[in-house]
């Protein structure tokens, strides 16, 4: 075989593999997180679980904005797979007075209601159907 048919035997397989094992596809997935009133969460992070083995996360800007990735900003999520999503981190911690040192104890201050907080009771769902196109994604919380 010459090289140029090497070549094209590889390609062809390697199509052939994609068709079989399907491709990797990845969909950018965007949106914003607001409470009823239209007011956007301001801190935390999205979240999310596809229930095998794909974590995706976003860091909430503070407009509310995020934008989810698998491993790294910018790598887009697995399309053709259903999440599990849910809010982390959105906790403040309060100001002491001055002068006043708070001990560890003192709880923080927390900015969605608890079910929000936690995966198996959020009832979000994210749907990324298989298609590289854009998902658009915003999620509506409440305050505790």
């Amino acid at each position: 075989m010459t090289t140029n048919s090497n070549i094209r035997f590889f390609l062809l397989a390697l199509a052939a593999c994609c068709v079989v094992a399907g491709c990797d596809v990845r969909a950018p997935v965007s949106g914003k997180v607001t409470y009823p009133n239209g007011e956007p969460l301001s801190l935390g992070e999205v979240r999310g679980f596809d229930g095998v083995s794909t974590h995706i996360r976003a860091e909430i800007s503070e407009d509310g904005t995020f934008e989810l990735y698998e491993v790294k900003r910018g790598d887009r999520v697995p399309a053709g797979r259903t999440y599990e999503i849910f809010i982390a981190n959105a906790e403040t911690r309060p100001e002491p007075p001055a002068g006043v040192i708070f001990p560890p104890s003192v709880p923080p201050i927390e900015h969605v209601h608890p079910k929000f907080s936690n995966p198996s009771m959020s009832e979000i769902r994210l749907v990324v159907p298989k298609s590289s196109k854009p998902v658009k994604f915003d999620i509506e919380v409440q305050k505790p």
